[in-house]
């Protein structure tokens, strides 16, 4: 079972851009939670599924306790350490996100949020309806906003990239 499910569990925590070690980890503990919870398996429902929903769960976890991890150690460690941190922490998951957009829409959200150009100015740069540059940065902001919320950032404190 491990052999035939591990590989599909692997594709789907790898969406998530998860060190190695992480995924090997969540997928391990996916199948303790299976063995643990043998009993609520149903029959003739999909397999793949409840594995699925575990391993997210194991995920969310993973994501609360750090989260509270770093909450304890904003506590110990001075703020100004903290936040310089916390910012190039969501710079980097920022990045990586907007990499897996595609190209044009990655570039209108880069030339927006983080150059500070004016949607006039990039459909003209782009060749481009001011209309999609507005569908491109929504669309964009949208689902960056999605992804960073699941990975438990305080979207408050994320304005300063979507305002």
């Amino acid at each position: 079972m491990y052999e035939y499910y591990a590989p599909v569990l692997w594709s789907f925590l790898e969406k998530f851009n998860l060190p190695h070690v992480d995924i090997e980890d969540s997928i391990q503990t996916t199948f303790i939670k299976l063995w643990e919870n043998k009993e609520k398996i149903e029959e003739g429902k999909p397999l793949k599924n409840f594995l699925m929903t575990l391993a997210k769960n194991d995920l969310y976890n993973k994501v609360k306790r750090n989260i509270i991890a770093q909450k304890y150690l904003n506590n110990l460690i001075p703020e100004e350490e903290t936040e310089m941190d916390n910012s190039k922490e969501l710079q980097m998951i920022l990045l990586r996100i907007l990499e897996s957009l595609p190209e044009k829409r990655a570039t209108v959200f880069r030339m927006s949020r983080l150059e500070g150009l004016k949607n006039d100015e990039i459909a003209k740069e782009l060749g481009i309806s001011k209309s999609t540059v507005e569908n491109h940065i929504n669309n964009s902001s949208s689902l960056i906003k999605k992804i960073l919320k699941n990975l438990g950032f305080n979207l408050l404190c994320l304005f300063s990239f979507f305002s």
